[in-house]
This record gives C-alpha cells, structure tokens and sequence, in this order.
C-alpha cells in the first residue's frame, strides 16, 4: 500500500484552531480519496503538524488530492482557506513494507483495543547502512516488535519512501504510546531489558543513525 505523508507548519498562535479546522473542513472531503490514518500535531514544537494517509489499493499517484483540491467545492474551499492558517507544506509518498499494518488492520485491531486511547504516537526514522535494508527490516519484524509490544508499544506502520520522494536508506516507523508515563518506563525498559539491549547493541551494525519525534494525536484521529 501507499501513503500520502504530510508535514505542515501553522502559523504561530493558531495551531489549536487549525487542528480544529482541518477536522471539519480538510478530513471529511479528503477521506473521499483515501483513509486519513494520523493527524498530529508534533509535541515541543509549536508549529508542525504531520498526517498520514492510506491512497486506495492500486493507486500510485495523488491525483485524487489534486482532483479534491481543484475541482471539488469543498476541497477548493479548504484551499483557499488553508492559507489562513499555513504557508509552507510538504507532500511526499511513502510505501508501506511486507509488516506494516494496513488501515483495515488498524481498525481491526482498535476492536481488540490497540490503537486507541493513546495520548502520545512516536515517529522513529532509521538511516539504514547502504545494502542493509533487507537485514534490517528482518530483523525489526523479527526481534525489535516482540520487544517493544511486551512493552506495551504497538507498531502503526513502518515504511520506505517510494520513488524519489526521500532518501532510499530511509525506514520510518510510528509507534504508539499510552502516555508519557508509559513512555518513562518504556525508556527504563530500553535499558535494563535483555531483548531491547541485543537491538541496541545490533543496530549500529545496520544503521548509521536515527531521529525521532513524539506526536500527539488529533481527538478525530483514526489512529488515537
């Protein structure tokens, strides 16, 4: 599957209301186009936003944004209405790998609990070793998931840019987290626990580095 991943950045003061706006205005006509998985706001960081789409099975472009964003009424309306409140915005198209859960997954999963009543989302982005993709994204299904959901974490997805839209050693993954609570003993976890030490001690083998984010769900998220 692919994925529209968007980043936006509000203008300061206003990131509350147009949280708010895009959930009236932007969600509903867009989700004619695709199933809009996150919608964040980024925690520390008083002026980025980030949402993630799923585009229809087959589907490899964004013509069904453009055509919403063009042609239909409420999608021109938003557009035109967006620029009260951002400037600047950036799309590209993620691919989702072999293990990353699909929309239908994750809303199969919400009836067993998951992904649901979780203040906190935790984005991770691994720069994979030239030629060690593969190995790595084995060994994240293999070892770091059985790790971090004993820990309570649960994998929303896991992706590779598709295309020319990002770096190829590129691995982005989104995690959820109940709480920043949750996340304290999650940290405490990382290094006192066996399985996630083996994952640290392995890593630097497979990656050159990582960054992460902690991102905090939009009450309409589907992922929440």
């Amino acid at each position: 599957m692919l994925y529209l991943y968007e980043t936006t950045y509000p203008f300061t003061g206003v990131m509350d209301e147009y949280i708010k706006v895009m959930g009236t205005d932007l969600i509903p006509g867009l989700s004619r186009h695709m199933t809009v998985l996150g919608v964040f706001r980024v925690a520390f960081r008083h002026r980025e936003t980030f949402f993630l789409s799923e585009l229809p099975h087959g589907v490899d472009t964004f013509e069904g944004l453009s055509n919403y964003v063009m042609h239909e009424r409420d999608g021109l309306s938003w557009h035109r209405a967006g620029f009260r409140y951002r400037d600047e915005w950036f799309d590209s198209m993620l691919e989702g790998v072999s293990f990353s859960p699909t929309a239908a997954e994750l809303k199969e999963r919400q009836n067993q609990g998951d992904f649901t009543g979780n203040t906190l989302y935790y984005r991770l982005i691994y720069n994979v070793l030239p030629g060690k993709t593969q190995e790595f994204l084995e060994a994240l299904e293999s070892e770091l998931v059985p790790a971090a959901e004993n820990q309570g974490m649960k994998l929303a997805g896991c992706y590779r840019w598709f295309g020319a839209c990002g770096e190829s050693g590129e691995i982005i993954s989104l995690w959820s987290v109940k709480d920043w609570a949750h996340w304290g003993q999650i940290r405490e976890a990382q290094l006192k626990e066996p399985e996630l030490q083996r994952w640290a001690e392995k890593l630097p083998s497979l990656c050159a580095d990582l960054s992460f984010k902690f991102l905090l769900p939009a009450p309409y998220s589907l992922l929440h």
